[in-house]
């Protein structure tokens, strides 16, 4: 059967329901036995549509009124509670703040990975900011010497990294006459404030830190190479420095890094701002600062003073 033919069809039935529109047909229901007539009414074609209508309009408002009163409506999928709503709200939250801490994590994770396998500083540059990469186009230009000399130095620093990362639980057995002294070496303070909390090894703190305004400038104690620069949950933006005569400085807790790994820096020069980031016991702005030597720590304020 074509459209055409289809819709000719159509076209006849609506003709002839509309030219019988109101004409009016009994209804009746007899006795089988005498054919009693035991009830009837008067049926039009208009009256069926309109109350088939009417009918079918009652039956979806009365089913969708059953289902928003009654716990029929918890089946229907994708609709829920307030309650439940909520719920989702803040396990979604939690959800989206434990991935942001697990990337975190990684990104520390695979930064110090870089610095103790002697990852190529070319490689490592092309994953950090436009600063970074300006830092190794310089490196590629200068010349054989001083590339030779700056890998020799990165080979003490990675082992002076290994020794760093052994557990505090190890260091705190050590005996203090195995810490061996610098001697002869000047360094700068990293940044003027309030000295709130001191070094001490019998409770595992191996630094100091420094109080004061948030931004407040730090810098470098000596002159050396940065090896390690990143984010750690529990320490906030840290940044490490090799300096000659096996010495590491550690930097923790800042807001902002202003140098990237690669960059040679001299004494005094800005490494980075002072925050509160990571996950340590003070709130206030601060920096956690750590003097390493021959891969051990030693009290910071034996060499520098705080003003």
């Amino acid at each position: 059967m074509s459209i055409v033919q289809l819709f000719g069809k159509i076209k006849q039935f609506l003709k002839k329901l509309f030219s019988n529109w109101k004409t009016r047909y009994r209804f009746s229901i007899n006795a089988e036995e005498n054919h009693e007539e035991k009830f009837n009414f008067i049926l039009t074609p208009q009256r069926i549509i309109v109350v088939t209508a009417t009918a079918a309009v009652l039956l979806i408002a009365f089913t969708a009124f059953i289902i928003s009163v009654t716990p029929l409506k918890y089946y229907i999928p994708g609709y829920t509670s307030l309650e439940e709503h909520r719920m989702y709200l803040q396990v979604s939250a939690q959800v989206d703040s434990i991935s942001q801490l697990v990337k975190q994590n990684q990104q520390y994770l695979d930064n110090f990975y870089n610095v103790i396998n002697e990852k190529n500083i070319e490689d490592e540059n092309s994953v950090v900011m436009d600063k970074s990469r300006m830092a190794s186009h310089e490196l590629k230009e200068r010349n054989d010497e001083e590339m030779e000399a700056m890998r020799e130095v990165d080979m003490q620093a990675n082992d002076l990294l290994t020794n760093y990362l052994r557990t505090e639980e190890e260091n705190s057995k050590l005996p203090v006459s195995h810490r061996a002294d610098i001697s002869n070496i000047m360094l700068s303070a990293p940044a003027t404030g309030i000295l709130i909390q001191g070094f001490d090894l019998a409770r595992n703190h191996y630094g100091i830190d420094i109080q004061n305004k948030k931004n407040t400038v730090i810098t470098s104690v000596a002159e050396g190479i940065i090896i390690y620069t990143g984010f750690d949950p529990t320490n906030g933006n840290t940044i490490v420095i090799q300096h000659p005569g096996n010495i590491i400085s550690i930097y923790k807790h800042n807001e902002v890094l202003l140098k990237s790994v690669g960059a040679r820096v001299n004494m005094g020069e800005a490494i980075a701002k002072m925050g509160s980031s990571g996950q340590g016991r003070m709130i206030d702005s601060h920096l956690h600062f750590e003097l390493w030597y021959n891969g051990f720590p030693v009290n910071p304020l034996d060499y520098i003073v705080i003003k």
